[in-house]
């Protein structure tokens, strides 16, 4: 494998401006895991090695190992890793943030990274630690934690773990004025416990709390059964984020024959524009084109006691992370049409209160790739810029611009 691998990135280095650009692909959740015109890097064969310092309790995984996986080994030794609701991604939820419901006590997942190793677009093989001060920090970690898929292709990571914790876990159907209580009372909850959504045909409803103490869990419970609901409320303990159920449409969710886009918005909590934002979302779900398409929303809480790292997530006084979900009938071009067009109402339209990104997916065939850029990483975006063009000089990875 060292030699295929070796003669693969040797080629990179030695690639003329015509070569078509990479994409790839690790836990291949992504709509942009594979494009036509364009090479693909399946990493998920050859690069699946997990192991663990007993010492350091830190964990090292190759770009081939998704979420779910990496939650699994963790459990053997009595640890977790933030991951996100879904455990099917791969290194890209790592290295684009990684919002977990846990992460509003935990930090994101770029903020459990202690080393990167890799190769730069022009074929340049990397190992950057972690600064361990402000004066050893460095433009190009920055770049790494947060804009990586830009730059280069990440091979294996050195993570930070946390010790496994007991999880309770809160699911219901709501009605569309228990939803706007919900927010309301979520947003003055302690940063051990978060609240998520998904808005279809039904509202689904799920909040996930970390257990630290016996008096911890009777607090948690204590806030969850305030929550309003309209019907099939279930309160459950689960050992681990592998366990916790789906947040999902149910029977709506999309199938092997529709092609879907997300965008995640990023802003500050709704308190007193509760009621608008709410009305706002109501009036775009009755004009969504078709029943695959939907709103649905993570909690992350305000991260301003983690504004001291270094990454490129820079909206860590973000509280919500809605995404817009718009699909579509595969290979229907009138179709795509209608949805994307009802995904750029969407963000029009709540933009007043979500102004940032997450770019979990990003978009450079689709016309709001630019502004999806500036609204991730506002004034940090030329100096990104500018380290794509000494990193990336031939724009092999996918564009900044």
């Amino acid at each position: 494998m060292d030699s295929v691998n070796s003669e693969f990135f040797q080629s990179l280095k030695s690639s003329q401006p015509t070569y078509s650009p990479f994409l790839v692909s690790s836990g291949g959740t992504t709509s942009r895991a594979a494009a036509d015109k364009h090479w693909i890097l399946d990493l998920r064969k050859n690069y699946q090695n997990i192991s663990f310092d007993l010492d350091k309790q830190q964990v090292e995984i190759e770009a081939g190992v998704n979420m779910g996986e990496l939650s699994s080994f963790l459990k053997k030794h009595k640890r977790s890793f933030p991951i996100g609701l879904s455990g099917k991604t791969g290194m890209g939820y790592l290295l684009t943030g990684g919002i977990s419901p846990l992460s509003r006590g935990r930090g994101l997942a770029i903020d459990q990274i202690m080393e990167i190793k890799g190769f730069w677009g022009n074929g340049k093989e990397f190992h950057i630690l972690r600064p361990k001060t402000k004066e050893e920090s460095s433009f190009e970690w920055k770049a790494l934690c947060g804009a990586a898929i830009f730059l280069g292709i990440i091979t294996k990571v050195k993570l930070k773990t946390q010790p496994l914790r007991p999880l309770l876990s809160w699911t219901a159907s709501l009605s569309f004025s228990q939803l706007s209580e919900c927010v309301n009372q979520a947003e003055s909850w302690p940063n051990s416990l978060s609240f998520q959504w998904i808005y279809g045909e039904d509202i689904f409803a799920h909040a996930i709390g970390e257990i630290k103490n016996s008096n911890d869990e009777s607090v948690l419970i204590n806030l969850l059964e305030k929550l309003p609901f309209s019907r099939n409320r279930i309160i459950n303990k689960f050992s681990d984020m592998n366990s916790l159920p789906n947040l999902s449409l149910g029977k709506n969710k999309n199938n092997n024959s529709t092609h879907s886009e997300v965008l995640g918005l990023l802003g500050p909590a709704w308190q007193e524009n509760n009621r608008q934002v709410l009305k706002i979302l109501q009036d775009l779900m009755n004009k969504r084109p078709n029943k695959s398409c939907y709103i649905a929303s993570q909690q992350l809480g305000g991260l301003t006691h983690l504004n001291n790292l270094e990454t490129s997530f820079i909206h860590r006084d973000a509280v919500w992370k809605p995404w817009i979900n718009g699909a579509w009938e595969a290979y229907d071009q009138s179709s795509r049409k209608r949805a994307l067009d009802w995904m750029r109402e969407c963000w029009y339209n709540l933009e007043f209160i979500c102004p940032g990104v997450h770019l979990a997916q990003i978009h450079p065939h689709l016309e709001w790739h630019q502004k999806e850029l500036s609204s991730a990483f506002k004034d940090w975006l030329p100096k990104l810029q500018e380290l794509k063009a000494i990193h990336d000089p031939k724009n092999i990875m996918p564009p900044l611009r």
